[in-house]
């Protein structure tokens, strides 16, 4: 791990594992991005000035082998970027997705977690698959 509080971000290189509530995502290279948090107290009272600034995860880039968990679905690409706040997820280089026996790839691939839902951008492929013992 390299880390640099003057560029806000940690550097973590090998076989990473980020665990963020059912999101699972693993990577041969992450850089976590942070910025500093709302300021809690008044700028006016006395402890301000002496109090260190808090920082906070803003977003995650995930490059290298990366395979996602969230639940029941699942998701390969080379390069993903998480956005903690909006609890979302770009994929980018040939993303692929796996969700109740369907399978969706496409250039661009966004997962909106909180709404458990995923839009596909460019040249999508859907293969869906029956139950064989159905």
């Amino acid at each position: 791990m390299t880390a640099s509080s003057e560029k806000n971000q940690a550097v973590f290189k090998g076989s990473v594992k980020l665990v963020q509530g059912e999101l699972i995502v693993f990577s041969d290279i992450m850089t976590v991005f942070f910025k500093e948090k709302s300021p809690t107290a008044p700028s006016d009272s006395p402890s301000a000035s002496n109090r260190e600034t808090a920082k906070e995860i803003h977003m995650i880039e995930a490059r290298g082998h990366v395979k996602i968990f969230n639940g029941e679905s699942r998701a390969t690409s080379e390069h993903a970027l998480y956005f903690k706040q909006e609890e979302k997820v770009i994929l980018r280089g040939s993303p692929v997705a796996w969700q109740e026996g369907t399978k969706i790839s496409g250039p661009k691939m966004t997962m909106y977690l909180r709404e458990n839902r995923s839009v596909v951008e460019g040249g999508t492929q859907v293969i869906i698959q029956e139950n064989a013992g159905k």
